[in-house]
């Protein structure tokens, strides 16, 4: 349907069985169904609601990372309090956004084109969430890793605030070593972090996945997060199967001794383009 390559991505759209998918490289970015532009078949964003059970009363959101829009325009609908800002670095990739993936022109929705971590640099926002969900192939990039990143994250959020990243990753074996790295970092700067391997309960084998880590200073203990994910926020969250997704909260321990702290110039930080 549409291929070109932009000064960072090769990006295609493609259709298929009522879907459209926007792919960079080989991995798939963005999905909506052509008959509901707000529902996407790619599991992991719904996750991202989570965050909503963390800071119900959110009123502003950061998004780093837009690809098609498909979480800043779902809670853009959802959440008529929330006013979201949404920063991605290849200006193609916010056109097509607008014009294949629905995304809304509206007076709540404010998008700027902009590296995540420069943006935030010389942002004044303070923020309820902050949602990382960019990648360069399928790799976060490092500079939004590194523990001074989350804490320039930490001093625009809210007290109670809360982050939330999506990786792609395993919690253990020979896989697991960034997002064990990122856990051990964010550990670092909040006191609460919750992680969620998606699907990790249907098929335990050690394989990636995407993972989605929350990290909050909130008052909040497992046991009440995972009340707040089963009644759905009292009805307030509408994601397809939202009550199931404390199923797939991650309890065990998360080994950490092994793997760096990652530092904005640590032999494990550099390189990395930046999103």
């Amino acid at each position: 349907m549409y291929t070109h390559d932009s000064s960072y991505h090769r990006i295609r759209i493609v259709e298929g069985h009522g879907v459209r998918l926007l792919k960079f490289e080989r991995n798939e970015q963005s999905s909506m169904h052509m008959d509901d532009p707000f529902e996407t078949d790619i599991q992991y964003v719904g996750y991202f609601h989570v965050t909503l059970a963390v800071k119900p009363d959110a009123a502003r959101a950061l998004v780093i990372g837009l690809g098609g829009g498909s979480v800043v325009k779902r809670m853009w609908r959802d959440y008529p309090a929330l006013h979201i800002d949404a920063v991605e670095l290849d200006d193609e990739v916010v056109e097509i956004a607008y014009v294949f993936f629905d995304l809304p022109e509206d007076d709540r929705i404010r998008v700027f084109t902009d590296e995540g971590r420069a943006h935030l640099s010389h942002s004044s926002e303070t923020y309820d969430i902050i949602l990382i969900d960019a990648f360069d192939d399928d790799r976060v990039p490092t500079p939004l890793l590194t523990e001074e990143f989350l804490r320039m994250c930490r001093d625009h959020l809210s007290p109670d605030g809360v982050i939330a990243y999506n990786v792609i990753g395993s919690v253990y074996g020979p896989h697991s070593k960034l997002f064990r790295s990122l856990h051990r970092t964010a550990s670092n700067v909040w006191r609460n972090i919750w992680t969620f391997p998606i699907g990790v309960t249907h098929d335990p084998r050690d394989n990636t996945r995407n993972i989605v880590m929350l990290a909050s200073d909130a008052d909040l203990t497992d046991e009440e997060l995972l009340e707040r994910i089963a009644s759905r926020m009292d009805g307030m969250i509408t994601v397809p199967s939202f009550e199931r997704f404390g199923n797939d909260l991650y309890r065990g321990a998360i080994r950490t001794g092994d793997v760096p702290l990652l530092l904005d110039f640590s032999s494990a930080s550099r390189g990395g383009k930046r999103r």
